[in-house]
């Protein structure tokens, strides 16, 4: 069966996905989809990330990038916020400039990311990746119309906060989990809001075609 996988860090041939080229800008040459970006764990500072920003810029130009990131905050950054704000902020700048999404890695700072979005009146589709945060951090991204949330195997601990997410905002992703099981996956999520497995799967294939297959 053929799935959507909106995060990875590996090439699949038995699924559509968008693979995240940062470590190897190399890959997004034969990728049908790709994001690039800073990771807030980065140890380099704004200064020393110069040449990366340039190459992220034409990067971002290019047909099938489709996303910038993963970027974001997060609590156990070498960086201090002041630091990872600044090299966020530079991506948001980069998603603007080329209207492209943003897939957000978020560690215990949410409010930070959405400070930040509303300070660069962001208004693009977001992406929280790997997201597992409570019912009321939930609560709180749904008032922002333009946010989404992707679940991993490893993730998908919400059972709480999954009920609150409506199905057009909600995708899967594989990460660092080459072996990610997505019917697996997409059987629980279907349990959890107590609905059927094709109707989440064709709702998250529906929403990859919507955010990402214009390009």
């Amino acid at each position: 069966m053929h799935f959507t996988d909106v995060h990875t860090h590996f090439f699949n041939a038995f699924n559509t996905f968008v693979i995240d080229v940062s470590d190897d800008f190399t890959k997004a040459l034969k990728a049908d989809f790709f994001s690039v970006g800073v990771h807030p764990r980065t140890e380099k500072t704004l200064e020393d990330l110069e040449d990366i920003f340039l190459a992220l810029n034409l990067l971002a130009q290019e047909k099938n990038c489709v996303a910038i990131g993963e970027c974001g905050f997060d609590k156990f950054s070498p960086l201090s916020l002041s630091e990872q704000e600044k090299i966020f902020k530079t991506q948001i700048l980069i998603a603007q400039r080329f209207s492209k999404p943003l897939i957000i890695h978020c560690v215990r700072l949410y409010n930070e990311v959405i400070r930040v979005l509303k300070k660069t009146n962001f208004t693009l589709p977001v992406i929280f990746h790997g997201y597992n945060a409570d019912i009321q951090t939930t609560k709180n991204l749904l008032k922002y119309p333009n946010i989404n949330f992707s679940f991993t195997e490893k993730s998908l601990t919400g059972e709480k906060s999954l009920p609150e997410i409506p199905l057009e905002r909600i995708f899967v992703e594989s990460d660092t989990n080459e072996k990610t099981n997505f019917a697996s996956l997409i059987k629980k999520i279907a349990d959890i809001k107590n609905t059927g497995f094709d109707e989440i799967k064709t709702g998250i294939d529906k929403n990859f075609e919507r955010l990402f297959c214009q390009f």
